[in-house]
């Protein structure tokens, strides 16, 4: 058995297959809300527009979507906007999206698309009974993800001594209470590899040129780069900053083949996106948030971006290589 049909076979209880449909309440057409900072490639809006088919929800006939996207410094406003439209319920993307829903109601159901750390920040009470209005999906699976990222540089770059952190995970879209454990983690594993590990905060854009100033005037054997507005926003320059230094560069959250990331190690997208359906259906058929776990990510895909390892005059490893579930040709 193969690796990939070993995952397939043990993926999350979310995508075992449709529900059975039960009676939906006559007639009614339900209201969703949707918060986000950053707009989502339309196949991530198709993957949980598929998984609410298979469970009977078609958009345009039994619900709606209501969307805002904005700039942390809004979430709260834009979620009001939402609750005051008397949506259903609200669907986030980030931890710090989520509490703003929060701080906005305390009463519509609250599904976490994605989410970092929901207990430490409070959000939840725990992971298999959240309580209150808010459940969903943590995208990592706890804190040896972060020890798996610096890994697998060493294994793409064996003789890594300094490692530049490129940290998108800063306030204010960003909680201290989930980013402090996410830096312990990657400190405690750089350490025990012997890896130094500068780190360069990116709040704004404005904090691009000095990080690559200082980086640029280092000797840095790779980069990591975080996911986070600006990681998002500004991923060209970071791409024509990272290849005109020639640094082998990571990342937990770039899939696209335009961001030129050597390699990326994330949750599967898609499962995230379908797993959101999942408590969508549950909790527009009568079910509390509070009562639905919280559900931790079953699968990940390490996907190699062979244009830019060319680009870079850089062999991959065969033993990454042949972990690959997507090569970038």
């Amino acid at each position: 058995m193969d690796r990939r049909t070993f995952l397939a076979g043990t993926g999350s209880v979310l995508l075992a297959g449709p529900h059975v449909a039960h009676a939906q309440q006559a007639g009614k057409v339900y209201r969703i809300g949707w918060l986000a900072g950053a707009p989502n490639p339309p196949e991530r809006w198709r993957f949980f527009l598929d998984a609410m088919r298979e469970r009977g929800w078609i958009e345009g006939q039994n619900f709606t979507a209501e969307f805002r996207i904005v700039e942390f410094a809004r979430a709260e406003a834009a979620a009001r906007e939402l609750v005051n439209l008397k949506v259903d319920l609200l669907l986030t993307v980030n931890t710090s999206n989520a509490w703003a829903a929060r701080r906005a109601t305390s009463t519509i159901p609250i599904v976490m698309v994605t989410s970092g750390y929901p207990v430490e920040t409070g959000l939840a009470a725990s992971l298999a009974r959240p309580g209150g209005n808010v459940t969903g999906n943590a995208a990592y699976a706890g804190g040896e993800m972060w020890g798996k990222y610096i890994e697998l540089l060493r294994e793409l770059v064996p003789g890594m001594t300094r490692l530049a952190l490129l940290w998108g995970y800063a306030p204010p879209a960003f909680l201290q209470e989930e980013i402090a454990p996410l830096m312990e983690y990657m400190k405690q594993a750089a350490q025990s590899l012997g890896v130094t590990m500068p780190l360069w905060e990116m709040r704004t854009a404005k904090d691009l040129e000095p990080a690559f100033a200082a980086i640029a005037g280092q000797r840095v054997d790779a980069m990591f780069v975080t996911a986070g507005p600006v990681s998002y926003t500004e991923r060209a320059r970071i791409r024509e900053f990272a290849l005109k230094q020639r640094l082998p560069t990571m990342s937990d959250y770039f899939t696209t083949a335009d961001a030129a990331i050597l390699l990326t190690y994330t949750a599967r997208i898609a499962d995230l996106f379908r797993g959101a359906a999942y408590f969508v259906d549950r909790i527009l058929r009568g079910a509390k948030p509070g009562d639905l776990p919280i559900q931790l990510p079953s699968r990940f895909d390490m996907i190699i971006n062979l244009k830019t390892a060319k680009a870079l005059g850089l062999t991959i490893p065969q033993s990454l290589l042949q972990r690959a579930d997507e090569l970038i040709q």
